[in-house]
């Protein structure tokens, strides 16, 4: 199995500088003549590409969306979830330790206006609450 990737530009190339990686897992195999073919298994998402770059946020929401169809196909082993995962991951860079940091202080931020503008604090059973939910949905590692 393999990554296909189809890049496709903005409608507008002229004024929007980006482009649409959409990615499939694909598969080779032989028909009846033994000609070789190949078939789409899944659709594994798209990313978009602003000028050189993939935004660090989308990179790690394609990720994660990835990893989730591809552990949700019973006729992949873990083993297979990862190579896949590692040819991605050849493309779509994950976020880096910085790259974490900085989409976890801008979170804080956005939580902070949001509390000063009449939101409501969590409580603490709530926040622990909160915290169990986040462990159990992290998924394979």
């Amino acid at each position: 199995m393999y990554v296909r990737w189809v890049v496709r530009r903005h409608k507008n190339a002229t004024i929007a500088n980006t482009t649409f990686h959409d990615a499939y897992l694909v598969e080779s195999f032989r028909d009846e003549g033994g000609n070789p073919r190949q078939r789409t298994v899944c659709y594994l998402g798209n990313i978009r590409q602003i000028g050189e770059e993939f935004p660090p946020i989308e990179r790690e929401l394609f990720l994660l969306r990835a990893e989730r169809i591809l552990y949700s196909i019973d006729d992949l082993s873990e083993t297979d979830c990862i190579e896949i995962l590692d040819m991605l991951q050849e493309k779509v860079a994950p976020l880096s330790p910085g790259e974490v940091r900085a989409a976890f202080v801008e979170n804080v931020r956005w939580y902070r206006r949001w509390l000063e503008r009449g939101g409501n604090a969590p409580t603490e059973t709530e926040l622990l609450q909160i915290i169990k939910e986040a462990q159990g949905n992290l998924g394979p590692m």
